[in-house]
């Protein structure tokens, strides 16, 4: 089973619907995906028709945003409901923040002479939050700097001190509001890319691993080195935990580009994830 558990749309930071994402997919020869946005299940419903019209199952997912000690890192839930209200309302709420502060910036590119419309931008969101890549992709529409340069122009256009810096006041919870969110939605809480945690703080990641609340470990991600993943995995076989793992895939919206997919998994892994798949194969 060739599979990839983590995906983004536009739905969040990604460039592709999931339309597309799973049309890739299927090119890839992917026999099970996740698409898992950020802070929000507002594509959940289009993944279900993507699902029966590819011929792929897949897990309903999210990755969320966690504010702790100082820092954010992110927990994937897997397997959560669809309908969940509370997510639904969090995912709702997310959205209305950050299209607030987008026309924040909206506004202020435009008093620099920037002379594009609103109207415009938010067309880019394509039913997500307009991150601040996507607002650089609508500069690049119009020939104000390349697709390519996207990426790298982020800290120049929104970084600290930059013309169109604007915080992310979001509330996002703490590591335990998060678990116990997904959980009450009927989902598995699994640390996202540990590695990257463990780079900013090796303190917090020791002390991440040894939480009660985590169901699980994105082990086969492209930031975790070799000596990270072994660690990881000895910590899951002695939990017991789920192993997951995936490209990572934002389309243009990520340096350097990658295919669904294009993180290999083990055979085993996929396997041991069949019983949180739905979708065509699973009704």
């Amino acid at each position: 089973m060739k599979a990839d558990f983590h995906m983004h749309s536009c739905f969040s930071d990604g460039s592709e619907t999931i339309m597309q994402i799973f049309s890739l997919a299927k090119e890839q020869g992917l026999t099970a995906a996740a698409i898992t946005d950020h802070d929000t299940i507002l594509g959940l419903e289009e993944e279900k028709e993507a699902s029966r019209k590819y011929r792929i199952p897949y897990i309903p997912a999210a990755e969320f945003t966690v504010a702790e000690e100082g820092m954010k890192f992110h927990v994937l839930g897997y397997g959560i409901d669809p309908e969940n209200p509370g997510l639904l309302q969090y995912s709702n709420c997310f959205l209305e923040q950050m299209n607030e502060r987008s026309s924040l910036q909206i506004r202020r590119m435009q008093r620099a002479g920037i002379e594009i419309e609103e109207k415009e931008f938010f067309e880019k969101a394509g039913g997500g939050p307009l991150y601040r890549a996507k607002l650089l992709g609508v500069l690049a529409d119009h020939g104000l700097l390349r697709k390519e340069e996207i990426m790298e122009s982020l800290p120049r256009y929104f970084g600290k001190g930059a013309p169109y810096e604007e915080e992310d006041r979001f509330p996002y919870g703490s590591f335990y509001q998060v678990c116990a969110m997904i959980k009450k939605a009927g989902g598995k809480a699994v640390l996202a890319h540990p590695g990257k945690i463990k780079r900013k703080s090796g303190q917090l990641y020791d002390a991440l691993l040894r939480e009660e609340c985590l169901d699980g470990l994105e082990v086969y991600h492209h930031d975790n080195p070799e000596d990270v993943r072994a660690e990881l995995l000895a910590v899951a076989g002695s939990r017991r935990f789920m192993v997951t793992g995936g490209s990572d895939y934002h389309g243009i919206y990520r340096k350097p580009p990658v295919l669904p997919g294009d993180e290999e998994l083990p055979e085993e892994l996929a396997e041991g994830l069949k019983h949180l798949l739905s979708g065509y194969f699973c009704l």
